[in-house]
């Protein structure tokens, strides 16, 4: 009896000896990322032929997820299958063979999280060469955010895409992020090789991907690699917060029609947008500016992202949009505009200064955006004045001014005398947009 109790005990510890350790319940918390402890084929392999299986080592039990989800290879390819050995060992096979004579840029992502969900901060890209050898390449530079360098932002690398596609359609080529110091650097690239074209967004969330609020801005130039200088450094680049009011430059390609000066007006347009409807508008020093006759002037403080402008002919100098007699824009203006606004409709004597839109207009947020005014006709719009009460109709024109502008001074539409240098009817075919 006692010899059988003694093979029982000894049989239970055999068992327990065999068993796999876990903390215990209550145990402390796991807070040691994972590693990624090996990797093959290994960084910088080269000749490794037609490849069909990735195989990753990490340095503990991992969250046994698909490749999907924490791999990337660049050229883009599809991944069969993950097999997880013992949690720690992840085996990916791809849909398609590597490539022959490419370089594959292998990328870990820092999402990938071990058994106990703790983030393993791995982030990890490698080169593999099919080919013979791994090309030295490369485009590095530097990111800031107002006047703080931008650490952890991502830098992308996309091919100078043919006239048909949007650049933005394409498949990256590359990614990497910013080191602490907001420095980046894409290494492996052929040479010569380009152009190429990067964008840099401020990846704050660090799931590499641009999400809506989140600054960014395409480079200013296209890259190439050349013999001679295999290495490119970029200047520095500067990122803005998307509130940050841009600027507008308007440039007309040619001469604009006869007129003492001309104004631009800015209005955002909203998702919930219905159009512009022609009205007589106050000055506004944030949404108006004026374009000289040999110079043109800038719009500051234009909101980011698409903007409606419109270009008016401020025939009485009042700095406003506003309605005007007849007169003078018969005196200021082209006769055939005028003509053409008359057969539009029945009239009162006054219209609304000679207009046209440019729509839409993109602002970048903190960057001058030029925009091209080409030839096209402007807008004239009869104005019937608001119904005057009966003491006053017979000074009905000539306080206009003052009852659609309020505090406008009572002599902001008197017209001015001819000015021999503008009476010159010229062809007047005026504005339209090109960016």
């Amino acid at each position: 009896m006692r010899s059988a109790a003694l093979v029982l005990v000894l049989g239970l510890l055999a068992i327990a000896a065999c068993a796999v350790v876990e903390s215990p319940p209550g145990g402390p918390v796991d807070e040691l990322p994972p590693r990624l402890v090996s990797f093959s084929p290994d960084s910088a392999a080269v000749d490794v032929g037609s490849l069909d299986r990735l195989v990753f080592t990490f340095s503990e039990k991992m969250d046994r997820t698909r490749a999907g989800g924490w791999l990337h290879l660049y050229p883009e390819r599809r991944f069969r299958k993950t097999s997880w050995h013992g949690a720690v060992r992840a085996e990916v096979q791809l849909e398609q063979a590597l490539p022959p004579d490419t370089v594959v840029v292998v990328e870990v992502a820092a999402s990938m999280k071990d058994a106990h969900k703790v983030s393993g901060q791995i982030e990890r890209s490698f080169p593999i060469a099919t080919g013979g050898e791994i090309p030295d390449g490369s485009i590095s530079g530097a990111l800031a955010i107002a006047d703080t360098v931008l650490a952890g932002a991502m830098v992308q690398l996309y091919p100078v895409p043919p006239d048909t596609v949007a650049w933005d359609k394409q498949d990256i080529l590359r990614r990497v992020r910013c080191d602490q110091y907001g420095r980046f650097k894409f290494d492996w690239l052929a040479v010569p090789s380009g152009p190429y074209l990067l964008r840099a967004f401020a990846d704050g969330d660090r799931n590499l991907r641009l999400g809506e609020k989140e600054p960014r801005r395409l480079f200013p130039d296209t890259v190439r690699i050349f013999v001679e200088q295999p290495q490119v450094e970029l200047s520095a680049l500067v990122l803005f917060p998307l509130n940050t009011p841009g600027s507008l430059l308007l440039e007309p390609a040619g001469p604009l029609p006869v007129a003492p000066r001309f104004g631009a007006i800015n209005l955002a347009i909203t998702t919930a947008d219905t159009g512009w409807t022609p009205a007589p508008m106050a000055f506004d020093s944030l949404a108006m500016g004026f374009l000289d006759s040999a110079l043109t002037d800038t719009l500051a403080s234009v909101p980011p992202g698409r903007n409606r402008v419109i270009v008016f002919a401020d025939l009485d100098r009042d700095s406003t949009f506003s309605a005007i007699p007849e007169s003078l824009v018969a005196s200021r203006f082209d006769t055939l505009l005028l003509t053409l606004g008359d057969a539009a409709g029945d009239t009162t004597g006054f219209y609304l200064e000679p207009w046209r839109t440019l729509e839409p207009v993109t602002i970048e947020p903190g960057l001058l955006t030029r925009f091209a005014i080409r030839a096209g006709p402007f807008t004239l719009t009869p104005w019937t004045a608001p119904e005057a009460k009966p003491d006053t109709a017979s000074a009905a024109r000539d306080t206009l001014a003052v009852r659609e502008f309020g505090n406008a001074p009572a002599d902001t539409l008197a017209v001015p005398a001819p000015d021999s240098t503008l009476d010159a009817v010229e062809d007047s075919t005026a504005i339209d947009e090109e960016q």
